[in-house]
């Protein structure tokens, strides 16, 4: 038996509401089709080509750092797409001080030039932490992914193409921007750039309670309810003539 029309309404109205509710903001995002204007560009010289970003000069000593143009964050997802995987990653909860960078690095690739995992640092006053919880990730050099980080309180968590890989529990920092590293040097001839980023993208952390409907949807959801309501009693109706 077909749907009634009146039931694809509601079931259409609902999945709206729903949606409306769960899908989190987008507070930032960059798909390096035009200029580098909303990017700060600490160090690194960063520069756009060809659709995707990457620093000019690479470097980890002092390293790179270039941040998305918005206020500090506390709360938040970060993704964007690595091309060429080599050594670089993400800043989370990161300031640029005199000089001197804080904040927390995931970062892709790397690990002494092995290339095929991610693991954390944490920077105060421009000091790097050891290496943490280093995850090997098969295939991961020279692969394209999309990297996701999930920040909420005093937790980080790296997915790599929707898989979670590692996570962080750390309290050093508590808010701050979000922005990118390049330490990947000319590797290959067929890719000089090294790694670079593409479809970046900050959302908000939405860990908030399904949001109440709009008057206007209820109202829209009830005269569905209704309409449904007269349409079974109509059928009934006919039913019983028939009979």
């Amino acid at each position: 038996m077909k749907p009634r029309p009146t039931t694809l309404l509601i079931a259409t109205l609902c999945c709206a509401s729903l949606a409306s509710a769960t899908q989190a903001a987008v507070i930032f995002s960059d798909d390096f089709s035009g200029d580098d204007s909303a990017w700060n560009d600490e160090r690194g010289d960063w520069r756009i080509v060809d659709g995707s970003y990457d620093a000019t000069y690479p470097n980890n000593s002092p390293p790179t750092f270039t941040t998305a143009a918005t206020d500090a964050l506390t709360d938040f997802i970060v993704e964007v797409d690595v091309l060429g995987v080599n050594d670089g990653g993400i800043w989370l909860r990161a300031d640029y001080n005199g000089g001197a960078v804080n904040g927390v690095l995931l970062v892709t690739g790397g690990n002494g030039g092995g290339y095929d995992g991610v693991y954390w640092h944490i920077l105060n006053a421009g000091a790097y932490s050891a290496g943490l919880n280093w995850t090997a990730v098969s295939g991961l050099q020279s692969s394209n992914v999309r990297v996701r980080v999930e920040v909420l309180g005093n937790t980080y968590k790296a997915f790599i193409n929707d898989t979670l890989i590692s996570t962080l529990i750390d309290d050093s920092f508590s808010a701050g921007r979000v922005g990118l590293y390049d330490f990947s040097p000319v590797y290959r001839v067929s890719d000089p750039r090294g790694q670079r980023f593409d479809n970046f993208v900050v959302r908000a952390f939405d860990n908030d309670p399904p949001a109440i409907p709009e008057p206007a949807t209820l109202a829209l959801l009830g005269c569905g309810l209704l309409g449904l309501a007269l349409t079974r009693g109509r059928g009934v109706r006919e039913w019983k003539l028939r009979s």
